[in-house]
């Protein structure tokens, strides 16, 4: 075979041969690139079962478009009746060929294993299983980069059995239980085999060994592994937990979707990026900075006691050695009281800082004491009596005792960090404290309040950073909110994020609000991704970042595992915050886990029944499912929401009440909401009526408006009868989501 060409491809050399075929370096000499071709066994080549086998797996592989699984480019027959497949080929080694060496750094094997289950979750969400994942299938080539290749025992989720009766498909180290007895198997028979891999690349060898293939399949069924940290000395314990719920026998304790296990991978590789294993996070003190009490009861100095307030958060949260709460979820408790117990079973700490502000002309006096939440027994107090020009200090001085308190070494720069400030003018920071206080009401009005008032700050002092980024984020909202000309806010905002980073390149909220504004406006995809991401290496205490890169650049691009992950990082970092809560339930959605979102967004609306998107991605949740009633309920539970019409005109459209979701057309039409907003409805609306031609005409028109919610179209079911109709390719191209 060596030497010979085969239609356009030149024959160079053997790479291997399997039970499935052999395959060939070759020269694609039309394309001018290398490429790996597989044949199917010639004493094989005339079975009708193994050919249809053989082009079930071209046929599979082609249809999946991921970095981690191996590109299939052609399928094809020489002219003695082989069939083969062109697949792309790569320069590396099998994952096999480094086992050789031993077990992998925990770093690599961590790396490895995300990249494996990225794969197995865009071939999963295709209906597509694996069943034969091991080692000899998993190449590693340039920059550490894992593909998945050879889906030849794959088969379809739900289709009948490829195999003959009685035998079995895969190799049997790997084989999860149900495919030992040769029993239905789904993408669980993959985590499974994804549990034996991770487990012999953190230890060299397999969990379930024997002599002899039978004795082997005993140890499946019926024993269960050594643990790794047994194996392996200084491994983190996460490994166990992970391992013993991958390879759990009965099949449904085992994880349900890889999904589940990129989340916990992603976590883990939180922890060892910061050298914080969760033997180590132990120790870890843990505090909640509690609103202070304003004595004073008015609402001027509202601003500066939570002001005050939050900035002790921000610089404590920058500390390696505390893990701090978030202001989102301490300030829940702003005004309520509650038993010190309480305080920590809510917010999972170990100490909290509560005290009183109180204000007579330029005097201050704060009251703050550092308490055990298992007994309020008081750590550590003190009384600050100062002018309001010294309040930079006293901030600086309280964040510093409580560092002291809790016995928390500072290292490298974190003692610079401690006393950072982002401006020494008084007025300039309590304009920008009123800015953020009418911010965090996210209402129209209250947002240009709070515009007018970061523009005081920065008349009062120029190089106010966290002012500048304070007005992108507002710059930001009025643009999505619509009614203003998009071009001149977004512009505006993306110049006023861009001051504030060339102020301070490692502000974390800059970073973000620039990344809000580039995917939302300018739909540049990479760059959003690329500022999210250093947000979230030069803040991790900032959920802000995790949390946008799910929802808008992870989700929207269907990047859908990873953006799961992403939405529960956020959540760990602030947890009890609907906000932040309801990205999983959002990511749930897209990644059409319907169910399961539906668990997650009745939670979130748990700790806010108000909260509207969660409503809102709920009652599309269960439009998915056909229950037309309770979306309808849902839709109608966020009255004031910008987007609750054209939702409510769906439902009527896709059950069958054509008249009333007309009625909201028209209502819709001689309205006078912003144009982003009512094309985006309109386009929803026609999609349920089935109408396609102004489907797209009101589409063109959310486009040309800078619709917000054009971000997820690329993933919302509600436009799928779009989608083979041409003119939808070339809408996405224009969308950045779709190349070529």
């Amino acid at each position: 075979m060596v030497d010979n060409t085969i239609l356009h491809y030149q024959i160079l050399k053997k790479l291997g041969e399997g039970g499935m075929g052999v395959v060939y370096l070759a020269e694609d000499t039309k394309l001018q690139r290398k490429v790996a071709l597989k044949f199917l066994p010639s004493t094989l080549s005339q079975d009708p079962e193994m050919k249809r086998r053989f082009i079930q797996e071209a046929r599979l592989a082609s249809a999946l478009d991921h970095p981690n699984i191996c590109t299939v480019h052609d399928i094809d027959e020489t002219d003695e009746g082989h069939l083969f497949i062109a697949m792309a080929y790569y320069d590396g080694k099998t994952l096999k060929a480094h086992l050789a060496g031993g077990p992998l750094p925990v770093n690599e094997a961590v790396n490895i294993a995300s990249q494996v289950a990225q794969g197995l979750s865009c071939a999963h969400a295709k209906g597509i299983i694996h069943r034969d994942l091991k080692p000899g299938n998993i190449m590693i080539v340039e920059e550490s980069v894992a593909k998945i290749v050879d889906f030849g025992l794959a088969k379809l989720i739900g289709e009948a059995h490829l195999t003959k009766e009685g035998s079995t498909l895969g190799t049997i180290a790997y084989m999860s239980p149900e495919q030992t007895s040769d029993s239905n198997v789904d993408r669980r028979t993959d985590i499974w085999s994804f549990g034996v891999l991770l487990y012999q690349m953190l230890t060299a060898e397999l969990p379930f060994k024997a002599e002899y293939d039978q004795a082997v399949v005993y140890s499946i069924l019926n024993e269960e592994p050594v643990a790794v940290t047994t194996l392996r000395s200084g491994i983190p314990a996460e490994f166990d937990a992970i391992l013993s719920k991958a390879l759990a026998k009965q099949i449904e304790e085992r994880y349900q979707h890889m999904d589940e296990i990129l989340a916990e991978l992603h976590l883990l590789h939180q922890k060892l990026q910061t050298g914080s294993t969760k033997q180590k996070e132990k120790g870890l003190p843990t505090i909640a900075v509690l609103p202070l009490v304003n004595m004073n009861r008015d609402q001027e100095n509202e601003f500066l006691c939570d002001g005050i307030t939050e900035d002790i958060i921000t610089a404590l949260a920058k500390l390696k050695g505390l893990k701090v709460i978030s202001r989102n979820s301490t300030f829940r408790f702003k005004g309520e009281v509650y038993e010190p117990r309480e305080i920590g079973r809510k917010l999972g700490v170990q100490t909290f800082l509560s005290g009183s502000f109180r204000r007579a002309g330029k005097k201050l006096r704060i009251t703050v004491q550092l308490s055990n939440v298992s007994d309020g027994y008081e750590m550590w107090s003190e009384r600050y009596d100062r002018i309001m020009e010294d309040i930079f200090d006293m901030q600086n001085e309280i964040s510093q005792a409580v560092v002291n308190a809790l016995k928390v070494t500072l290292v490298g720069d974190e003692i610079k960090q401690l006393r950072k400030r982002y401006t020494e003018d008084i007025d300039a920071y309590n304009f920008y404290l009123k800015g953020r206080y009418y911010w965090n009401q996210r209402t129209p009005a209250s947002i240009l309040k709070a515009k007018g008032l970061f523009e005081q700050a920065l008349a009062e002092d120029p190089v106010y950073a966290l002012a500048h980024s304070g007005l992108a984020d507002c710059y930001a909202s009025l643009g999505f909110l619509g009614g203003f000309a998009p071009d001149e806010i977004m512009t505006k905002g993306k110049a006023a994020a861009l001051k504030a980073l060339e102020i301070d390149p490692a502000l974390a909220e800059a970073h973000t609000s620039l990344a809000f504004i580039e995917v939302v406006y300018f739909r540049n995809w990479d760059l959003a991704d690329a500022e999210l991401q250093r947000a979230k290496a030069l803040d991790p205490s900032y959920a802000a970042a995790p949390f946008w890169r799910a929802i808008f650049v992870l989700a929207g691009t269907g990047q859908a595992s990873q953006a799961e992950a992403d939405a529960r990082l956020a959540r760990k970092i602030q947890p009890t915050t609907a906000f932040i809560d309801h990205g999983v339930g959002w990511t749930l959605f897209y990644a059409q886990k319907y169910d399961e979102a539906i668990k997650e967004l009745n939670k979130t609306l748990e700790l806010d029944p108000d909260y509207h998107y969660a409503h809102w991605t709920l009652g599309r949740a269960y439009l998915q499912k056909g229950e037309f009633a309770k979306a309808m309920q849902e839709f109608t539970s966020m009255p004031g929401s910008t987007i609750r019409e054209g939702f409510l005109g769906y439902v009527y459209a896709v059950s069958g009440q054509r008249k009333k979701a007309e009625k909201i057309l028209r209502k819709l039409r001689e309205g006078a909401g912003p144009d982003n907003m009512v094309a985006y409805q309109m386009a929803v609306i026609y999609c349920g009526l089935g109408e396609k031609d102004p489907a797209f005409e009101w589409l063109e028109k959310a486009y040309k408006a800078h619709s917000p919610y054009l971000v997820w179209i690329y993933v919302s079911p509600e436009f799928d009868n779009l989608h083979s109709d041409p003119r939808w390719g070339d809408f996405m191209k224009r969308m950045g989501l779709e190349k070529g």
